[in-house]
Formats: C-alpha cells, structure tokens, sequence
C-alpha cells in the first residue's frame, strides 16, 4: 500500500501521538485505543469520516493526523483524483469495477485491514455497511468494527426483522404484510425463526396482491435490502401491483419484500441514536425527512418542528428502547410515520449505519458523530464523552479538547432519566439529484464540466425560516453544468413554496406536486429569448468561422461569404415559437430585432463556456447544453428548454439508459400517456410513455444500451393533424434601457460613436447617419479636449513625478479658472506639452524613458490638438480612412480568392486575422457609405488635409467602389484648384517674399496663357482679391488665356467704377473683322445692371458688328455656390 506524507512508524510525532490516543483511551474508562482506521467507502462518505477525525484529533491530541486513515482507491477513483485518496495517510489499491469488487467485498476489505494492521475498519454507509458478516470477520482478527454487532444488524438491519421486533417489543406499527405474525422479544432477539420471516414476506405477484387486498390500499411494496428510492413501489390497486411488483424484484434482486400499507398525509421523522457498549443509548434529536420524491429524501431539516415536543420525546424513548432491546452498539437511525391529523407514529425501520444527512444531527447537537464513533469503538461510555455530557446538561462538557481535566470529575448518569438541551437552532439539507424535474424527475446520466458541491448541501439558522432563506441562498450559488440536468433550481422552488414555509407539507406531498406539473420558476420569457437568440447565434457563427478556418488550414478555397452580422433564429419556448433577427454591431454587442421591436443587448464568453449576458442594465450568466430534446439553458440558476420540433412519430432515448423490456408487442396500438417500455437509469427502472396514440414499430432490442438522442421506435399516429405545435408569437419585446447606461458626457460620447464607427469599419452594422452625426457633434463640442484630459490625467497622475504632476495641474487649473471652465477658449495643447518637454529634458536616461512611456498618451492628445479641434478631427478622419483603405485596397485590383490565398500564407500562425479581414471586406458597403458621408461633414471643407489618402481612395479600382472614388476625384479637383490658386497668387503679386528668384511678371503671365493645365478656375477664383494689382494681372492673364491667339495685342483694358471692374479687349479670326470683347465682374445682383450699362457705353463704335462676346463674373456674398467658386457666364451678342 502507499503513503501520502507518513516517513514511518518510529517518527518522534507519530510516538508523541500514539501515547496521548493511548492516555485518552484509559481516562476515558476505554478498552481499546484506535490509532488507525481503514476506511471502507469512498466519496463523499470517506471523505466526510476523515475530516471529522481530522478535526476532531486536532481538538483532542493536538495533531490532525494522531489517527492514521487508510483509504482503499479503485482505479476509477484514481483517475479521478478522488477527494478521499488525497486526504488519507495512506491508500490501498483495490479492483475496479463494482462493489462486490471492493468496497461491498468482505473478504477484501478485512485482508487489507489485517496487512495494513490497522486498530479500527469504518463502513461508512452503503457497501458493505450493513452486511453482517463484516464485523463477524473482523472481530475474529482483533479488529473494532466501528458500527453494530453482527446480532444487533441481523436483528434490526433488515427491514423487515426491523418491523418485528418493534411489533414485538410493543413499539406502533403500520398494518402490514407481517401484522399477523407474532413473536416473543427474547426470541428476536437471538434469530427470527425462517418460517415466521417468511410468513411477513411476499415472493409472487399473487401472494402481494393477497396482501395488498387484506391491509387496504393505497399500499407500498418494498424490498427489505433496498434504500435510497431503489425497490419501493407506490400501489392503488391490484393493476399497479401486477405491473410494479417485478420492478422491485427486478431493482434489488434477491431481496426479500414485504407488503406496508401508505399512510398519507403523514410525515417522515427520525431519531439519531448513539449506543455503547455498556448499554447506554442517547437519543441525539431527530430529523424531518417528509420531503421525498419517489420515496428518495430530497430536503431534510432538523429538529423536529410539526409535532409536539412531548411526542418528539415520545418518539426517542421508543428509539432508545428498540436499541437497547437489541444491544445495539454504535450510531443508528428509527425512522417513524407521524400522522399530522391524529398526532399517532408509527414504527418504519431502523438503520444499522450512519445516514448520509448525520450532518443536521451535528449541528443541532453539536455532536462529531464519526468522532462519537471512534470514542465508542474505543470502548468508552457514553457518560464520559464530554460532548455527549454536554448535550445532556451535565457539568463536566465542552469538548473534547479538556478530556484530562473532566475525566477524573466526571461520574456516570441513567439516561433513561435525564433530558437533552434543545437545538438553540435548526438545520435544513438538501440532496441534489441528477434528476430531470420537467420529465417526472427521470435520472439523467453524462458528463459534468463543472460541479461546485458534494451531494448534499446543509444550512443552518436560529430558526427554522432563518434556515430554509440560507439553504435558498446557498442553492442559489451552485453551479452544475454538463449533459446532465438537477433539481437544485426545482428545489429552490419547493423552499419558497408556502406549503413548505408554514410546515404543511407530508410524504406524498412532493410527489402530487409533480403529478400536477408545478415547475420550477422560470426566467422570464424575454430573458429566455435573448438568451437562446444570443446562444444560438454565438453557437452558429463559431461554428462557421471553425468551417472557414478549416479552409484555410487545409489551403482551400473557403466559401465566399460567410454570414457573422446578420441571422435569423427561430426558438420553440414552452409551445410558442419567436423569429428573431439578430445584428451584430461588435464583438460582443447585438440588436434584436422581433415584430417590429428592436433591444440591444451585449454578451461575453466566459472562461468555463459560459455566456456573461448584459440586457436592460441587469447581468444575467447563461449555460446550455444541447440534449436530445433540445437545448436546455441554465439562466441565473434557472432552467429553460428551448425545445427541437416536435416530431412524436419518433420514439427517442432522453437519457443514457438500458432497454429492459417492452410493454406492447411489435405492430401493437398504443394510446397517449401510456407506458410502451421500461429502462433502467442509473439502477432503477423506469417506464417510457407513448406521447401519442397510434401503431408502434420497435427498432430495438431488449436488453440493448441506448444513449440519448437513440431512436428506440417509430410510430405511427392515429391522427397526425392532432399533434400540438408551437404557435407562432406576435407580441413585441418590452421596453428595455441599454445594456449598459450611456454617459452624456461629450468625450464618453465621443468614444462610444468613434468606436461604433470602428465596428462599422470592421464589418459590422450601425445605423451610418446617426454615428457620424454623433462623432461630428462631439468632435466639435469645444469641452471635448478639455473633458479628454481631465480624464487620462485621472489615470495617470498617480503614476507622474511629482513636480510635473504639481505643475501640469496648478497650470491647467489657471487656465480654467480665467476662460470660465474652457468653453468659450481654445484647449491650451501648447502650453501643457512645453511643461512636459521641459520637465523630460531632466534626469537620468533611463528616468528620461520611463517617464516618456508613461506621457504617451498625453503627448498623443496634445498634438491631436495642436491646430485645435479641426487638427483633432483630421486625427480622427484620417484614422478611419486608414481603416478603410488598409483593407479594401488588398481587394481593389485582385481576384477574392487570390487575395484570400495570400493573406492565408502571411498569417499562417493567426487565421484569425484572415477572418477578420474577410468580415470587413464583407461589409464593404456600409463601410463606403461612412466613408462617404464622412467626407461630406469632415473633408469637403478643406480637403487639401486629406489629399494623400483621397488620392488612395480615387485609385480603388473595382465597381464596388465607384461612387466612393468620383468622390474622391472631385475632391481631388477642388484640391487642385485651391492649390493652383495659391501658386498663381504667389507667382503673380508684388511681393518679393513669395520667390527667391523674382522673373519678370510678363514672362509668368505668359507661362500661365501657354500653360497645359487647366488654370481657369484657378484664375476666376482670384478675380476678388483686394490687391488691385494682383487682380488686374489675373484679369489679364484670364483674358489672354481664353482668347489667345485670336487677341490683339495690347488691346485689353480695365475701368475700375463702383459697379464693378469692367474689362474691354479686341479679337479678330484669320480673314475677319475685328470683334469686341466685354467683361463685367461684380459682387452683387444688384449691380449687375449697372456694370453692363456702363461696358456697353464703351462699344458703341463696335455696334454694328456681329459676334461680340460679354462675360459676366458675379463673386462674394451673393454667389450661392459652394466653396471659392464664382458663377460666371458669357453672353454672345
């Protein structure tokens, strides 16, 4: 066998322990110290004996390991890294597979006793436990046997042995198949006679129905070796009698079985009994078990609270009579029938072995009952356990820790005369099931991910109500996912139920709640949609990107489009089915879309699977699990099954289960709601019911394993139009806030519209209009830099040197102060970034680095802003453009899937980014449709910012970007222009500063006729220059240009008036007459009239001739056109 941390006998702590379980022993009045104990059960149980030894052997030796523990471990449990291996000194490898191979094998478990030389074997509970040959044997190699003597548990272990020395022994019992039989005690108590045990039995249908006959139904069959729900059968008549009684056989086979009428209405109580080995026996409280589901304790609680104390104490006088009349020794349990209506009990069995809920009795007696049993394996009394002193109001309690000084003080007291303290509290235990509570509360079986309990769960208070709030909270916390379902939210539901609260409930109490289909509490039904919308489509997108990414592994072509926006989900809840659209506006963020109804909600993926929902400012946490039904959501604790169609012709297995048998023949005609087979799930049977009437067709055979989702047979309907189907919902979600609140702050704003335009830019969808309308509402905002600021200092002032931090926030504030908090002042990037640079220039290299790194971010803001907010909105532009275009112009000139195949090979080691690159290409149009819009607000007003990436943009060569690069074109052009005018204004005026080298005016003024460029707008756009000279060498060269080379030299002539300028020339064709030319360049309408009157008062000697030409050049505030252009036309007269 193997150790875990125990070097060896002869180590001077293990000595220094041994001495002291030694003095213990003898102080106490005992006969055999326990230094060690082979454990002979596994999970929950061995691991709850260790801890309470361990605890209870720190208090009393001072070292939690003064008893050594021994664990057997099968191979299964080593797999597993079972709890109770890792807790014990030392294990013993033992076979694997069932128990009659290990912890159920006498033989076994006693050789491995002997050669790990151990003092003491505990059984535990189930096993071997109460299988009377085990003590016998261990017995016989000097070996204590922690529980009853081989007698004690042949006389009262058996259910039925039970119920007749209890008869015997005057105790109340129900009428039973044993009634009749009567036996003196002192006979019992040595064996019962064959024959008499028999005549209490039943071994066929027909003796059971006999006996169900006489004794009255409703009636129970149970086999005297079952327990934990297993062989136990509710029967009302002589049908359900012929059709359970082969179950009980068939679940505990060879066990004997008895017939026990039903008293309803009643509950289940129980006495926790202790016993010595002198005689002695302490009734350590009792319990309340009436909970039950099948016949299975579901909630257990402590003490007894429905009936008087007067019959609580009642029921644990008869208790310790039954024990002593037997000389039971060791921890026991007499469990009674209570009627609440005639206040009468009634004798039910008694357990030879520790229970599995012994935890309530430990924390209303304040009694460690596996230490209790060490301390009476050890051959101690009762009267000398200072706990057991304690529990009783004696003078020498308070643990085990003071032994030495109350042994020698402490005298023996009669039980039968002394009373027990009551709990100053009350305990409530739940056992969790793996058990579907929406399918008749049928096992289920699979694997778990994750599991946060063992089993049971306890919870205490001062009161009964104090208790049932804890365990509600407690079950509230426990996470249980995987393929298998739970009651622990059903449970929930029971605790609150006000039956439960006020106490009226009984034995059948819970199983007539699952008759009427009372279900737990649901998440509300929106919440339910949402959620399965969410999941589902989560659920199909990774799916396809897992596709797509298989593509690219095997280097093939992946499809050409994936869908990851947009989808549509159609969910069956609870026999309504929702069509719900779903539009993915980020990573994590969607707007569903139902009837006309649009809500917003957000969703993370969490570290276990899970999805971290946020809807209407509430997070909700959401596990599924598909199963062969549907997909089964766990909502904040609470179950909803989003439901397959319903397809009732298919007979499927909803669980891992055995086919027993089948309860028709093949071919046969079954009604609804009828049991067509029987399975057996996790050892018990079970019964499938037809959900429709019709023939059946078997597709299986019996005895065959099925796993969920098998198709056992088909069937075919009476009545197919009879089948219920989902209606179609046509209501509307609730009205619901964000998922998060949105700030009103301009620079939350700010970052909330930017980085909706992001997703946009990354392919996914926002309402375009609305986002820049916010963006270029808070870019102009003039706080928003201040707001900026103030909140990346937030950030970072505690991490800044001192003195910057001093300086930079005694200047900002000054300057707040005097401009009235900023709103009405430009943002002061100019002098917050000299204070940084001049702080920087000091220290060391290495201080000079660090503390470049840490202003980043505000060195970054500060020259975002350095031409104030329109320098910030080139910032911003510019990066969305860069988005854009680092994107599509991988697709502008190439075939998808060659572009696709090079991005394969360059991001080998990250496919990802292939995907991401493909969803954004994939919302291209939306994408242009921002673009665009953008430059509208942003770019048309100075587009000369922007030229380089126009550029870019009027170079995109496919259709898909067409409107998006005449855009850029046009802007490109007004560009151009605005460039070409200030170079013409440059090359044209007086001063000397705009050249280096200064070339004589009528050789630019010739260089710009002759010019290939297309310079007349440039030209007409400075007709309005306030340099008089300037604009007379514009005027000219404009002239020049157009007329060139038909013009008569030096025939052109300026009058300035207050109309407006007014030009004259000459022209003439080859072998024509000369023609006169005319401009007049106004500012208004108004004075359009004049200027022409007055131009035409100066051709008089020309108006004879034909094909005279008048231009007119309206500028200034009465020109509607956009930008610096002027309206000019030109009338032929």
């Amino acid at each position: 066998y193997q150790m875990n941390g125990i070097l060896n006998e002869a180590h001077n702590g293990r000595h220094a322990s041994l001495s002291k379980v030694v003095e213990f022993c003898m102080a106490l009045g005992g006969k055999t110290p326990i230094h060690s104990v082979l454990v002979a059960n596994n999970g929950m149980a061995a691991a709850k004996f260790m801890r309470s030894v361990r605890t209870w052997a720190n208090e009393t030796f001072g070292s939690e390991k003064a008893i050594q523990l021994i664990a057997m471990a099968t191979p299964e449990d080593m797999r597993i890294n079972a709890e109770h291996i890792r807790i014990a000194d030392q294990f013993v490898e033992v076979p694997g597979g069932t128990n009659n191979n290990n912890y159920a094998n006498v033989q076994l478990i006693v050789e491995i006793a002997v050669r790990t030389g151990v003092s003491a074997v505990w059984p535990g509970w189930g096993h071997a436990s109460e299988n009377p040959e085990l003590p016998d044997a261990l017995n016989a190699n000097g070996i204590v046997f922690l529980g009853p003597p081989s007698s004690s548990m042949n006389a009262l272990g058996d259910k039925v042995g039970s119920a007749l020395i209890a008869q015997a022994a005057g105790v109340p019992t129900l009428p039973w198949s044993g009634s009749q039989v009567e036996i003196p005690l002192e006979v019992c108590l040595d064996s019962i006679p064959a024959d008499m045990y028999r005549k209490a039995c039943v071994s066929t249908t027909e003796e059971a129905l006999a006996s169900c006959q006489m004794i009255g139904y409703p009636a129970m069959i149970k086999a005297s070796w079952g327990g934990g729900g297993k062989g136990i059968r509710k029967v009302n008549n002589d049908d359900d009698v012929r059709a359970l009684f082969k179950q009980v056989q068939g679940e505990v086979p060879g066990s004997p079985i008895f017939i026990m009428r039903l008293a309803s209405q009643s509950r289940h109580l129980e006495v926790q009994l202790l016993c010595d080995q002198y005689g002695n026996v302490a009734a350590l409280h009792s319990r309340d078990c009436s909970v039950q589901r099948r016949h299975q304790k579901i909630i257990e609680e402590g003490p007894v609270t429905v009936a008087p104390r007067e019959t609580v104490k009642e029921l644990e006088q008869a208790a310790r009579r039954l024990a002593k009349a037997v000389g039971y020794v060791g921890a026991a349990t007499v469990e009674y029938l209570y009627s609440m209506e005639t206040g009468e009990y009634y004798f039910l069995e008694l357990n030879p072995r520790l229970q599995v809920e012994h935890p309530v009795t430990e924390w209303i007696a304040e009694v460690n009952l596996p230490a209790a049993q060490v301390a009476v394996g050890m051959g101690i009394p009762l009267w000398q356990v200072p706990e057991i002193r304690r529990f009783y109001g004696m003078d020498n309690g308070g643990g085990y820790d003071i032994w030495r000084k109350t042994a020698a003080l402490a005298t023996p007291f009669n039980f039968d005369e002394v009373d027990s303290q009551w709990p100053k509290g009350h305990c409530v235990a739940v056992r969790i099931t793996s058990e579907d509570p929406d399918d008749g509360f049928k096992p289920t079986g699979g694997k778990v991910k994750e599991i946060s309990f063992k089993r049971h769960v306890f919870a205490y208070g001062v009161s009964r109500a104090a208790a049932i709030t804890n365990m509600s909270l407690a079950l509230k916390e426990i996470q249980i996912r995987g393929e298998i379902h739970s009651n622990v939210d059903y449970t929930v539901d029971l605790l609150n139920a006000s039956d439960f609260k006020e106490n009226r409930i009984h034995t059948g109490w819970l199983d007539n709640r699952i008759a009427m289909r009372v279900q737990a509490e649901r998440p509300p039904w929106y919440i339910s949609v949402v959620g399965g919308a969410l999941y589902k489509t989560i659920t199909s997108n990774t799916d396809t990107v897992s596709e797509y990414v298989s593509y690219l592994v095997k280097g093939q072509i992946p499809p050409k489009h994936i869908s990851l926006v947009h989808s549509t989900v159609s969910l069956n809840i609870e026999e309504s089915k929702y069509t719900i659209e779903t539009i993915r506006s980020g990573q994590g963020s969607y707007r569903l879309r139902m009837n006309g109804s649009v809500i917003e909600a957000n969703v993370q993926t969490l570290c276990d699977g899970g999805l971290l929902m946020q809807l209407d400012g509430n997070s909700h946490v959401i596990y599924a699990e598909e199963e062969a039904g549907g997909t089964r959501l766990l909502i904040d604790g609470k179950t909803c099954l989003l439901q397959n169609d319903h397809d009732p012709s298919r007979l499927l297995a909803e669980t891992p289960c055995k086919l027993l048998r089948f309860l028709v023949a093949d071919g046969a005609h079954v009604e609804a709601d009828v049991p067509y087979a029987e399975v057996e799930v996790m050892k018990m049977c079970m019964p499938l019911l037809s959900p429709a009437a019709g023939v059946i067709n078997v597709l299986l055979s019996e005895g065959q394993p099925m796993q969920a989702g098998d198709l056992i047979a088909r069937l075919d309907l009476d009545d197919p139009s009879a089948v219920k189907r989902a209606e179609p919902f046509n209501g509307s979600f609730p009205e619901m806030s964000l998922p998060i609140a949105a700030s009103g702050q301009v620079h939350k704003r700010c970052a909330t519209s930017l980085n909706a335009a992001r997703m946009v830019l990354a392919g996914y969808d926002h309402p375009i209009n609305k986002v820049v309308q916010d963006l270029v509402s808070c870019l102009d905002a003039p706080e928003l830099p201040f707001l900026q600021w103030e909140e990346l200092m937030s950030v970072l002032a505690t991490r800044l040197p001192r003195l910057l931090k001093s300086e930079l926030e005694g200047k900002y504030s000054e300057y707040k102060l005097n401009v009235g908090h900023g709103k009405s002042k430009d943002f002061p990037s100019k002098m917050l970034r000299e204070i940084i640079e001049e702080n920087l220039a000091h220290g060391s290299e290495k201080e000079i680095a660090t503390n470049e790194r840490l202003v980043e971010p505000l060195m970054s803001l500060l020259k975002s802003y350095e031409g104030g907010r329109e320098s910030h909105a080139h910032f911003i532009v510019k990066s969305l453009f860069e988005d854009y275009l680092s994107v599509e112009e991988l697709f502008s000139d190439g075939i998808q899937s060659d572009v696709i195949e090079r991005l394969r090979q360059q991001h080998s080691k990250d496919l990802q980014k292939v995907v991401d690159i493909v969803l954004s290409h994939q919302g291209v149009r939306n994408k242009t449709k921002l673009i665009l819009t953008l430059m509208e607000k942003l770019v048309y007003p100075n587009p000369a910012a922007y030229k380089d990436q126009l550029t870019r943009f009027s170079s995109l060569n496919h259709k898909r970007y067409y409107k998006l690069a005449l855009k850029a074109s046009e802007l490109l052009e007004q560009t151009k222009l605005s460039e070409l005018r200030t170079s013409i204004a440059r090359s044209l005026s007086e001063l000397e500063m705009f050249t280096e080298e200064r070339t004589a005016i009528s050789e630019i003024m010739g260089d710009l006729v002759t010019a290939p460029l297309p310079v007349e707008d440039a030209l007409v756009s400075l007709f309005d220059c306030s340099d008089q000279t300037l604009q007379q060498r514009v005027i000219e060269t404009y002239i020049s240009r157009l007329y060139q080379p038909h013009l008569v030299k030096d025939s052109i002539q300026l009058k300035y008036q207050e109309s407006g300028v007014i030009a004259l020339w000459e022209f003439a064709e080859a072998h024509s007459e000369k023609r006169l030319g005319a401009m007049v360049i106004v500012k208004s309408l108004e004075s359009v009239s004049a200027a022409i009157g007055a131009a035409l008062k100066g051709t008089s000697r020309y108006a004879s001739s034909e094909g005279n030409i008048m231009h007119i050049a309206l500028l200034g505030a009465d020109n509607q056109m956009h930008g610096t252009e002027d309206r000019y036309v030109h009338v032929q007269y």
